[in-house]
C-alpha cells in the first residue's frame, strides 16, 4: 500500500514537470513567432517604402550599413546622413575636378561608414 503511494507521488511530479515543460515551450514559440511576425512586417513595410522614390531606396538600403553618402548637387560635394535627407555637410570640392572613377562612385551615391573615412575622403579631395 505504502508502494502505491510513493509511486502515485512519483507520476504526479513527473506530470507536473512535463506540464512545466510543455507550458514553457508553449510560451517561448509563441513569444518566437510574435518576434518573427515583427521582423517580417517591418521587411515587408522597407520593401513598399523602398518602392516609392528612388532615394528612398538609397536611404533604406544604406542606414544599415553606412552613416554618410556624397552626393554631387550642382558643381560641388554635399554630405547627406544615411537617410538621404539630412544634410551633414556642404563642403568646398568641386565636382568637375574630381578624377572620372570617384566621380561615377559619387553619381551612384557615394556611401561611407564612419566619420574617420569621411573626413580621410574629405582630407584627400579638398585643395
Amino acid at each position: 500500500m505504502k508502494m502505491n503511494k510513493v509511486n502515485g507521488i512519483r507520476i504526479f511530479f513527473i506530470l507536473a514537470v512535463l506540464l512545466g515543460i510543455g507550458y514553457y515551450q508553449l510560451v517561448y514559440f509563441r513569444h518566437t513567432d510574435d518576434r518573427m511576425d515583427t521582423q517580417a512586417t517591418e521587411q515587408v513595410w522597407e520593401e513598399a517604402y523602398s518602392t516609392e522614390t528612388e532615394e528612398a531606396a538609397v536611404a533604406v538600403s544604406r542606414t544599415v550599413d553606412y552613416k554618410f553618402i556624397i552626393v554631387e548637387e550642382g558643381d560641388f560635394l554635399t554630405v547627406y546622413l544615411a537617410d538621404g535627407v539630412t544634410v551633414y555637410e556642404y563642403t568646398g570640392i568641386r565636382f568637375s575636378e574630381l578624377e572620372e572613377g570617384v566621380r561615377e562612385k559619387i553619381r551612384e551615391g557615394y556611401c561611407v561608414k564612419d566619420e574617420e573615412a569621411l573626413f580621410g575622403f574629405l582630407e584627400n579631395y579638398s585643395s
